[in-house]
């Protein structure tokens, strides 16, 4: 009976939910026609479509075919949390060429301690955790040499699933659909942190698998975003 009862106990502590007795502080929900600029700062072609943030590619004005604008949004001066737990809905990219984010972040970068800790979607199911701090010592990428966010056969893109970032007094932790992938422990930043999303293009925004100005990659989605703080 005792076996049974540990055992019961543990498999309820591995599926508990990250966000399990911390307390709710912020949410968006995307259920309005335009972006909420109360809460959110954005640059490119931001659009809700369907109840869901998308964050659009788009043909850059006056460029030859080929040449494509990014788009971001962030809670920069608006919403600002210290250590808690931040989730997102999200439908990442399928196709290659282009990366999205979903980072949780210091404002200023070039203070010590301050962090960025991202998911980083580069399309064909390929998702990477990483954490950028910055210490005495310097700015540190500390993204892992192999990913540990396992997504085959189209699962990251084709529906939308729960992407969770935690900071703690000691640690960056990551999650997805509950599960941990990646813990980073390092020191923890002074200044609170916020919540952006960016989708981005190389250097010159030149896409040559998109030549036609009417027919860009898919947007980058969102279906709606929580914040939890760490009592």
């Amino acid at each position: 009976m005792r076996f049974a009862l540990l055992l019961v106990l543990s498999t309820a502590a591995l599926s508990a939910a990250p966000s399990m007795g911390l307390k709710p502080i912020w949410e968006e929900n995307f259920d309005g026609k335009e972006l909420d600029p109360k809460k959110w700062n954005s640059s490119g072609a931001v659009k809700l479509v369907d109840g869901k943030l998308s964050l659009e590619i788009v043909a850059a004005p006056g460029a030859k075919p080929g040449f494509w604008n990014g788009a971001s949004v962030s809670t920069q001066g608006k919403f600002e949390s210290m250590q808690g737990y931040f989730e997102a809905s999200i439908r990442v990219l399928q196709s290659k060429g282009r990366w999205a984010d979903f980072s949780v972040r210091n404002a200023d970068m070039g203070k010590s301690p301050s962090a960025a800790m991202s998911f980083t979607s580069t399309g064909n199911d390929k998702i990477d955790t990483t954490l950028w701090f910055n210490d005495e010592t310097g700015s540190h990428n500390m993204t892992p040499k192999t990913s540990p966010v396992v997504m085959m056969g189209g699962v990251s893109y084709k529906k939308f699933h729960t992407y969770g970032l935690q900071w703690t007094a000691k640690s960056y932790i990551f999650f997805v659909d509950g599960r941990q992938v990646q813990r980073m422990d390092r020191p923890s930043p002074k200044e609170p942190m916020h919540i952006a999303f960016s989708h981005n293009l190389p250097e010159g925004g030149l896409l040559k698998d998109y030549m036609n100005p009417n027919m860009g990659p898919e947007p980058l989605q969102v279906d709606w975003v929580k914040a939890y703080k760490i009592p």
